[in-house]
């Protein structure tokens, strides 16, 4: 069935307003989600201006347990054996960890985003470079620019997918033409376009902005962009087949997911870790403020008989000095000064507060001393929680290293789309200079994250766990190498380790039989040069043989 450029852009726009709709609702959630994170909690809330404010920093530090657990301080991705030959494998494998080498920065923020947002995303486009391998780039996207078939399954699944954003205007006319397209101020998702308020009174029309929608059609192959700003949305400024295919011809988007959790019956919306815990800490950042209120109430207060007491005697009083004496008219000085009572706070407070701080444990699958927290917990206590979090956390790298592997197999893809238009390229592969074509990394690859679900808490169980095993290991009669090599890879120590040890001849006991009693002078230079010609002639040598040292 074919659509006319009007039914196009009225799908997209149809599309568009409803992925505004839904992102405009949560809006306000965003905010307070992202402003715990960044310790801004009361950045929107109404409160009145003598009041002290105090907020922890749980937030932070919540989510940042969680991204340092899934730290992968090289990302790189290893090619299976599959439908394709050793050496284009190595290849295309080389170019791949490359390029994740230089992406650390831009995964560690989709990560981020994913865990104080329902989820984040990866992009990857074309930009100007002169070397072939770095002409893509790769920046985390936020959930908000993203729209998603919200009623698909799975990402694979999607009928239609599309990012939304603000293309300035000389990057516009750059890439589509000398176009003439009405500027806008750029919309702040957060803000509400207070930052860039007057701005286009201000700057000219090159200073300024377009509404850009990149939309990919999978049931009709398709890709439009469109922008509300050129020729009043009535034009599609780019309309044509979708240039990035897998191997077997099927249309890739440029846009890689990441989800952390995902809503059961609706996986594509994803969940957030932050609203887990966002009730704790409004709950613990009100109390800490109540607390600090009344601190601050907290005075030493008095009451005086007036008649008794005239303002240089207060003044005396007040002002403390070692000595002095005040005269009064009383007869008595009982009950001329009385100090006001200050009630206690109720104990419904701590406990209120050990509850509070109870949940947010709860809420947390990382145990306490993963966050730095030193605890009272046996050896035993810490194994079990070590590995219950290490499963859970792993779970989390599952999806990380899903990404990372889609996020590599996406950049194959569209070099070798961009090496179409050159007609070779060269890289340097294990000291051998390799010629790099389209058809070279187009074949069907197979490709795993390495050290797939690994984390620094399930790294240090692996290494007890096989310190542990190593004297059953030798009983049983594994391979001595076999063993070595996985420690070299366990414990990440040079490789230079595997190298072959050459054997050691055997000691030679410097304890004399009887014979030799026998036959040895007793002393002097013919004795010792007669020792020393016997033990050489009773050491094994070794013997240099066809394949080397035997």
């Amino acid at each position: 069935m074919s659509r006319t450029p009007s039914d196009v852009i009225k799908f997209i726009q149809e599309t568009l307003s409803q992925h505004k709709k839904h992102w405009e609702d949560k809006n306000s959630e965003m905010a307070r989600y992202r402003n715990a994170y960044l310790t801004q909690f009361w950045k929107n809330e109404r409160h009145a201006a003598e009041m002290i404010r105090v907020e922890v920093s749980e937030g932070y530090s919540f989510i940042e347990s969680y991204v340092a657990s899934l730290f992968s301080k090289a990302p790189a991705v290893e090619i299976g054996k599959d439908e394709v030959s050793k050496e284009e494998a190595i290849i295309a494998e080389t170019l791949v960890n490359r390029f994740l080498y230089d992406q650390r920065k831009s995964i560690e923020n989709a990560s981020r985003m994913a865990l104080i947002y329902p989820s984040g995303f990866l992009k990857l486009a074309p930009r100007d470079s002169t070397d072939i391998f770095n002409k893509v780039s790769v920046r985390a996207l936020e959930p908000w620019s993203v729209i998603v078939d919200r009623d698909a399954g799975t990402w694979r699944d999607q009928r239609f997918c599309g990012h939304h954003y603000y293309l300035p205007v000389h990057e516009a006319k750059q890439l589509y033409g000398n176009r003439k397209f009405s500027a806008v101020p750029r919309e702040d998702y957060f803000e509400n376009n207070e930052r860039y308020s007057g701005r286009k009174v201000e700057l000219s029309d090159e200073y300024m902005y377009i509404e850009v929608v990149e939309f990919y059609d999978f049931l009709f192959d398709k890709m439009y962009i469109w922008s509300p700003n050129y020729q009043q949305g009535n034009k599609l400024l780019v309309n044509e087949t979708i240039p990035v295919r897998t191997y077997d011809d099927e249309p890739l988007a440029s846009i890689v997911p990441l989800y952390y959790s995902r809503v059961p019956d609706k996986p594509m919306d994803g969940m957030s870790a932050m609203s887990r815990i966002y009730d704790q800490l409004h709950e613990k950042n009100i109390l800490r403020t109540f607390w600090a209120n009344s601190v601050r109430r907290d005075s030493r207060q008095f009451l005086y008989k007036s008649e008794h007491l005239d303002d240089e005697a207060l003044a005396k009083i007040t002002a403390g000095v070692d000595g002095a004496m005040i005269g009064v008219d009383s007869e008595t000085l009982d009950g001329l000064i009385k100090v006001v009572e200050v009630p206690p706070i109720s104990s419904n407070f701590d406990r209120y507060s050990n509850v509070v701080d109870a949940d947010l444990q709860r809420g947390s699958i990382l145990a306490p001393f993963s966050k730095g927290v030193a605890t009272r917990a046996t050896a035993t206590e810490i194994t079990a929680l070590a590995q219950y979090s290490a499963s859970e956390v792993g779970r989390m790298a599952v999806e990380r290293d899903e990404a990372v592997t889609d996020l590599a197999t996406l950049y194959l893809r569209m070099l070798s789309v961009l090496l179409e238009d050159t007609d070779s390229a060269i890289i340097t592969v294990n000291g051998k200079t390799e010629v790099i074509t389209s058809d070279t990394i187009t074949a069907k690859y197979r490709l795993a994250a390495l050290d797939q679900a690994a984390t620094p808490l399930s790294e240090t169980l692996r290494r007890q766990n096989l310190v542990q095993l190593l004297p059953l290991l030798q009983q049983l009669g594994v391979d001595p190498d076999k063993m070595k090599e996985e420690i070299v890879r366990m414990f990440d120590l040079p490789v230079s380790f595997l190298d072959a040890i050459q054997p050691v001849a055997p000691e030679v006991s410097s304890t004399p039989g009887p014979d030799e009693l026998s036959e040895r002078p007793a002393s002097g230079p013919d004795a010792l040069a007669d020792e020393l010609l016997g033990q050489q002639r009773a050491m094994d040598l070794p013997v240099q043989g066809a394949g080397g040292i035997a």
